[in-house]
């Protein structure tokens, strides 16, 4: 019998029905995750724009003026941020407000206009600290728009071009989901197996590794 489906945050998710597919710890990481994955990773994603950003903004304060880090500190809303990236575009601070803005927009639903948000930040800042996390943001909208095949291409690229940042294990992850949302279990395992083997230490090894018990339970019946 196939799994059933659920459908979280616009993206489908496969969440096993029966408890007999995994142990039951295991069991309660998935659902856990398949929860709140995406507050995790936009909670997870602010505190690093703000607390990296900070960082930045005492290495380089000779380069960067204080009316652009009052003008971000002073930013809750989405106008706010955008101004901040009007007058300051060149500053850390714009910077930090470009990924502010795509990920208040990724909440709203707002995929295309999150994206480009994401591409322009990529585009201006290619090697900063936090841009393996800006084109995982890039493949979360393409998937939670039904564009499944680039987003695993996008969630590659994020293994592949920054595999020292923190999205790296998460977009290893999210590219498994997709392939066992379409029944490729033995392509899903290839991708799980080589996230454990490349992120020992990330705390998404334990999903992998609960997938894959799942895909050995399922293939051995």
């Amino acid at each position: 019998m196939r799994p059933a489906w659920k459908s979280r945050d616009n993206v489908k998710t496969q969440i096993p029905t029966d408890d007999s597919v995994v142990e039951s710890d295991e069991l309660d990481v998935l659902l856990f995750w398949h929860t709140h994955k995406k507050n995790i990773l936009l909670g997870a994603f602010a505190v690093l724009v703000i607390g990296g950003g900070s960082l930045a903004w005492f290495v380089q304060s000779t380069l960067t003026s204080q009316a652009a880090v009052t003008a971000l500190a002073n930013a809750s809303e989405v106008p706010a941020l955008e101004a901040v990236i009007s007058n300051y575009g060149g500053t850390m601070p714009g910077a930090d407000a470009l990924l502010l803005v795509a990920a208040a927009r990724q909440k709203e639903g707002k995929y295309e206009e999150s994206t480009a948000a994401f591409q322009s930040f990529l585009k201006s800042h290619p090697t900063h600290p936090l841009a393996g996390g800006a084109l995982l943001g890039v493949g979360q909208n393409q998937d939670a728009a039904g564009k499944a095949a680039e987003a695993m291409a996008t969630y590659q690229q994020v293994v592949e071009k920054y595999p020292k940042s923190y999205a790296a294990p998460f977009a290893g992850y999210a590219h498994a989901e997709i392939l066992l949302r379409d029944f490729k279990r033995d392509e899903a395992k290839v991708v799980l197996n080589s996230l454990i083997s490349q992120f020992p230490d990330s705390t998404v090894t334990r999903l992998a590794a609960a997938q894959l018990a799942r895909i050995a339970t399922r293939n051995s019946k």
